[in-house]
């Protein structure tokens, strides 16, 4: 591995204002089914929630490469407490991922979590993305349900 995808070469810290645009950036490359609209109001909503963090990877120099937010719910599928932190989303850029980013950056929104007081994390992922399965469960998830959801459009006579 070389020194520009070790680790140390990257900081973490939370999400700011001036982060914006490159946050941005990022969110629709994870969710493109979101509007930017939607990823603006979801952002605001983050930085003005002290029960809500975006935990941002820097690489050295400053260019951003990857996000964890994580929020307080009171209570998550699965957990036994009732103030339980949630790993909303995580991503890491497709050319630095399996290099140990991904993993700090879930280690950071934990710390994060269990200083809010929750004692139990939770995520989320779609059944078919077996990728996302697997790296929850290298940082020691386990899953706990599997759930598939219904809707019917009804006619407005």
């Amino acid at each position: 591995m070389s020194l520009a995808h070790s680790p140390a070469a990257f900081t973490i810290r939370p999400a700011g204002p001036p982060d914006l645009p490159a946050w941005l950036a990022l969110r629709m490359a994870f969710w493109p089914e979101d509007s930017e609209a939607a990823h603006r109001e979801q952002m605001a909503d983050i930085l003005g929630d002290a029960d809500q963090a975006a935990l941002l990877l820097f690489q050295d120099g400053g260019r951003l490469c990857g996000f964890a937010e994580v929020t307080i719910h009171p209570r998550a599928i699965g957990c036994e407490t009732h103030r339980v932190g949630y790993l909303e989303g995580w991503f890491v850029e497709e050319g630095l991922r399996r290099c140990g980013h991904g993993r700090r950056l879930v280690e950071e929104a934990e710390r994060w979590a269990a200083s809010r007081g929750a004692r139990e994390m939770a995520s989320d992922t779609q059944l078919d993305n077996g990728i996302s399965r697997a790296a929850h469960a290298r940082l020691g998830y386990e899953e706990v349900q599997a759930l598939v959801h219904f809707r019917k459009r009804l006619r407005s006579d």
